[in-house]
């Protein structure tokens, strides 16, 4: 990542539009008065990429606007590799977050911008770093110029992993276990598939080929067979049907013959049929006239019973009907809507008509409902006390989790103490096992030249006659101080472990704690509210003790009213006393609509009946005048009678379908004679066919093709046989090849997995970095020291090593200006050795004013002689001395205006 243009407005210092191109420079320092916002430009880029200050951090934004400003704006322009981005961040009455990138026809509005979490994500991606790193690997503000050399060695392990990209070997290794899994499972599956075909053989194809020959040559043999079968009884069909048809001609003929005197009958049902015809007019006007005499007889009879009938109901009606006690029933039905009202309170209550109580009282609405919720109270209070109880029980459940846990707490952070001091007394003693263990293997080093030296003749080191030679000295045992030295090292790790592990439980207590108490609060809260809910629901009992008291009162009231409806309807239930009033109004009702109209009726039935008896008489008449006409006609015809006319006549239909039935009849006798005929000449001389014999080679036949069907079935099945077991084949052939395949390919993964186990890898290719990290910043501090300084690395701790007392020393005990040395070596390190990767800049921001104007010369020349290698490298300072000396300045001005930015040469 590296800035190409940063532009602000209304943003810290800067009210009004300041604009800074990166595009000629390298090395450059940021200088000018104090207050003026030197350092206002790195939170601009920190604020335009993660929305966050060195200085305030993210939150409380607002105080980096201009007090005079209506809003704060930042736009950084930077580049990635080869594509370049545009970052807008805007505070003001609404705030804006936008993200552009370069094509070929300008800048484009990337999609995340629609979403800030989405953006803000983005942006950390594109640069490759969290906000963290950012501030440790490029950006080094004031305060923390020094934390990547104090900095705990987890945070700084973390950051250089994400720096070098090392996080990705965690991914590969996941993605290889994955992958190796799934290159098992399909190995274990192939197994599985191979044992199931381990019985297919190539050897068992010609053994099913085989066979399907030979049934195939006894299909073509059945299947003749079957043909020549077919052929026969199709013969044998065809004179058995022949001989069948003559045998029903020859019945049909001796049935036609059966029927010809019933043809003469038909003949002679004609001709009478056709006489009676001609006289049926006569003998139908008879017999209407006839109908008409017995129905004016029957009609003058009839009015006379109704009359009588008319009468007499009129009479009865007239007993029957009392108006007082219509008037007395209307009146009661009347009420009926008060008591279905009554009735519907009472049912609404939970009660009703047969509802009965030895000790009644009188019905009170209001007094019902207090007493039903009250019983509903009675309830609520049944589950507010189950509640608090629970309430309770979970609240002392809390109590004890908290004090469980303040204990242990307790008891680690004693611990941890013990453990302390027994670690630096195990420190102290390691130490000075090692110290006697280094000066002892010292001691016999110089003692092992002891045989080269001779009384007399020079030393071989010093040059020095020797006068006497040293008496030889008993040398204490290397290997027990080895280790002796390696149990107390060992013993001081087991320490340390157990420390870090008591600290980690500690530090776990302390976060689990607040939830605890938190906890605890909530349920004594809830415990509380719960109580009062209880206080407040018992008011409402009206002094009552049990829900059963208020069931009986509520029982006793509805009853007093059940008894008053029952003493009002008779006992009944209120639709049958309806329907009994009902009845008895429409029964008097209809008495009185029955007089009404009884008594028109009966005066015009009397009218009625007077025309019917002169109807009657005419009637009588014209019948006796047509009888006599009638049996002149009979005597004529010679058909006897009007019953032998009537018995003689036919439909039209029938006469027709007689005379069709005896044409029919002198034409089947025609067919019948002809087919008799040609079937005598077309069997002449040929055997009949029983039914047996053609059931025999039916039988015959069917037997035949169940056998070719069996064999047609075993073809097939062999055939399928055949095709299995080739396909069963191949798949052995595949399978076998796949499993090589899978078994290089898992042995591939395995190594790859094994290489990748753990973080071996990860933590070699960091120590090889770390390696060239420290050697890089040892050079740049032996020079700033003047040769006294260089830079380890010791149980993740980084050193100095004093080369003026040949001792490694804890950084932290270097001075100031010593410890921005050493900071400064860091930091330039890792930028030069990342500068070909993802750190495409760098911005230092702390301790220049710090040191002597000798060191701060040294650094000076340090910086000018740096391989800036295309990367931005800015120092911000306000020693004059020091930005004199770098290539370029950007001068920041204060003003009444706000502050102003330009390059100066």
């Amino acid at each position: 990542m590296r800035p190409l243009k940063l532009r602000l407005e209304g943003f810290g210092a800067y009210q009004i539009p300041q604009e800074v191109s990166f595009d000629d420079v390298e090395l450059f320092a940021i200088t000018g008065p104090t207050g003026a916002g030197k350092s206002t430009l790195l939170d601009a880029i920190t604020f335009a990429l993660y929305k966050s200050t060195p200085r305030i951090g993210g939150r409380g934004l607002g105080e980096l606007k201009h007090p005079g400003a209506t809003q704060a704006k930042v736009e950084l322009t930077f580049a990635v590799g080869e594509q370049s981005w545009r970052v807008v961040r805007v505070l003001g009455q609404e705030n804006q977050n936008r993200l552009e990138y370069l094509t070929g026809e300008g800048w484009r509005t990337h999609p995340a911008s629609e979403k800030v979490k989405e953006l803000d994500s983005r942006l950390v991606q594109i640069v490759g770093m969290d906000y963290e790193t950012f501030t440790r690997a490029i950006l080094l503000p004031q305060g923390e110029f020094d934390l990547f050399l104090h900095g705990k060695p987890t945070e700084r392990r973390d950051t250089l992993i994400k720096l070098y990209g090392l996080e990705n070997l965690r991914a590969m290794r996941d993605r290889v276990g994955d992958r190796l899994k799934g290159v098992r499972e399909q190995i274990a599956q192939l197994q599985g598939e191979l044992r199931a075909l381990e019985g297919v053989e190539e050897a068992q194809l010609e053994g099913v080929r085989e066979e399907i020959r030979a049934l195939e040559r006894q299909e073509t043999e059945l299947g003749r067979q079957v043909e020549a079968l077919e052929r026969e009884l199709h013969d044998l069909e065809q004179r058995r049907k022949g001989f069948a048809e003559l045998e029903a001609q020859r019945r049909r003929w001796s049935s036609w013959q059966a029927q010809a005197p019933e043809m003469a009958r038909t003949a002679e049902l004609i001709e009478r049929a056709v006489l009676a015809e001609r006289v049926w007019p006569q003998v139908e006007a008879l017999e209407r006239a006839r109908q008409e005499a017995l129905e004016a007889a029957r009609a003058l009879e009839g009015i006379r019973k109704e009359l009588a009938q008319l009468e007499a109901a009129l009479g009865a009606a007239r007993a029957g009907f009392s108006p007082a006690e219509l008037e007395a029933l209307r009146v009661q039905q009347a009420q009926l809507p008060w008591l279905q009202e009554q009735e519907a309170r009472l049912r609404r209550y939970g009660g009703s008509l047969e509802l009965d109580h030895p000790a009644p009282q009188p019905f009170d609405e209001e007094r019902i409902m207090a007493l039903r919720e009250a019983e509903q109270v009675f309830e609520r209070v049944g589950r507010l006390s189950s509640r608090q109880e629970r309430l309770d029980r979970a609240l002392e459940t809390a109590r004890a989790e908290v004090a469980g846990a303040e204990a242990q707490h307790r008891e680690l952070q004693a611990h941890l103490e013990v453990l302390r001091e027994q670690g630096g007394k195990a420190r102290q003693q390691t130490e000075a096992a090692e110290q006697a263990l280094e000066a002892e293997r010292l001691r016999q080093g110089v003692l092992g030249h002891r045989h080269l030296l001779q009384p007399g003749q020079p030393c071989p080191l010093c040059e020095q006659v020797v006068r006497v030679l040293p008496p030889p000295a008993a040398a204490p045992d290397l290997k027990a101080l080895e280790a002796h030295a390696l149990q107390l090292r060992e013993q001081l790790e087991a320490l340390r472990t157990q420390f870090k592990l008591d600290q980690e439980r500690l530090r776990a207590l302390e976060e689990n704690l607040p939830k605890l108490r938190s906890r605890q609060a909530e349920r004594a809260a809830e415990a509380t509210e719960a109580a009062q809910e209880l206080e407040a629901a018992r008011a409402g009992l009206l002094g009552l003790n049990d829900p059963e008291a208020a069931r009986e009162e509520r029982k006793q009231r509805l009853a007093g009213l059940a008894a008053e409806l029952r003493g009002i309807i008779g006992g009944t239930s209120l639709k049958a006393y309806a329907e009994r009033l009902e009845g008895h109004i429409k029964a008097l009702e209809g008495r009185a609509k029955e007089v009404a109209t009884l008594e028109p009726r009966v005066q015009e039935a009397r009218q009625k009946a007077a025309v019917e008896e002169e109807r009657a008489r005419g009637a009588q008449e014209r019948r006796r005048g047509l009888e006599e006409s009638l049996a002149a006609l009979l005597e004529q015809a010679g058909l006897g009678s009007a019953n032998a006319v009537k018995a003689a006549r036919l439909e039209p239909g029938e006469i027709e379908a007689l005379e069709r039935r005896r044409r029919d009849h002198e034409h089947e006798g025609s067919v019948l004679t002809e087919n008799l005929k040609r079937l005598e000449a077309q069997l002449a001389g040929q055997d009949p066919v029983t039914e047996d014999q053609a059931r025999e080679a039916k039988d015959r036949l069917d037997r035949l093709k169940t056998g070719l069907d069996e064999v047609k079935k075993r073809l097939g099945g062999r055939h399928a046989d055949l095709t299995r077991l080739q396909e069963q084949i191949e798949r052995k052939r595949q399978v076998l090849r796949q499993k090589a395949t899978l078994d290089r390919e898992a042995d591939l993964w395995e190594q790859l997995a094994t290489d990748l186990k753990g973080d071996r890898f990860q933590d070699f290719l960091l120590r090889h970095y770390q390696a060239g990290l420290l050697g890089r910043a040892s050079e740049l501090i032996q020079a700033l020291s003047q040769g006294r300084y260089t830079l380890r690395l010791e149980d993740d701790e980084y050193k100095v090593f004093d080369h003026w007392t040949e001792t490694p020393r804890p950084v932290r005990t270097l001075s100031g200006g010593e410890s921005f040395m050493a900071s400064l070596s860091l930091a330039l390190s890792l930028s030069e050795h990342l500068s070909r990767g993802r750190i495409g800049a760098l911005f230092l921001d702390e301790g220049f004013g710090t040191l002597d104007a000798e060191t701060l010369d040294q650094v000076a020349a340090v910086l000018e002689a740096l391989p800036t290698q295309g990367r931005l490298v800015g120092i911000v300072t306000h020693v004059e001395a020091l930005a004199e000396r770098l290539p370029a300045r950007l001068l920041v001005q204060k003003s009444q205006a706000g502050s102003r930015i330009s390059w100066k040469d």
